[in-house]
């Protein structure tokens, strides 16, 4: 096999063998002011990419119906991967706040079938 050959099958090899990134990306950013979206629909069984943002400060992001908990830091996005494996209708909220404050960073995932 040529150089050439050789290094087309590497390639394919490693590209291959690497994990694909789920899609379609989803972004949720947070605020003193909320979540936007503050409704997030997915399907059950779909790959999603999460992106999460916060527009001033440490927020969280927390799905008890998944055991979902993830700190947002102001200067940085956090990211992760979901499947949703039910449907249904899950609320999601700030797990740093309190009062009113936790009255407004709240939102709802939406699993459809």
């Amino acid at each position: 096999m040529s150089r050439a050959g050789t290094l087309a099958a590497v390639i394919c090899l490693a590209a291959a063998g690497a994990p694909a990134r789920p899609a379609p990306d989803v972004e949720i950013r947070v605020s003193d002011a909320g979540f936007e979206p503050s409704e997030v629909t997915l399907r059950k069984g779909e790959a999603v990419h999460i992106v999460l943002f916060s527009a001033d400060r440490e927020h969280c992001f927390a799905v008890d119906a998944f055991r979902i908990e993830k700190r947002i830091a102001r200067d940085r996005p956090t990211s992760f991967d979901f499947s949703p494996g039910r449907a249904g209708r899950f609320a999601f909220y700030c797990c740093l706040e309190t009062g009113n404050a936790a009255e407004v960073e709240r939102g709802e995932l939406v699993v459809t079938e």
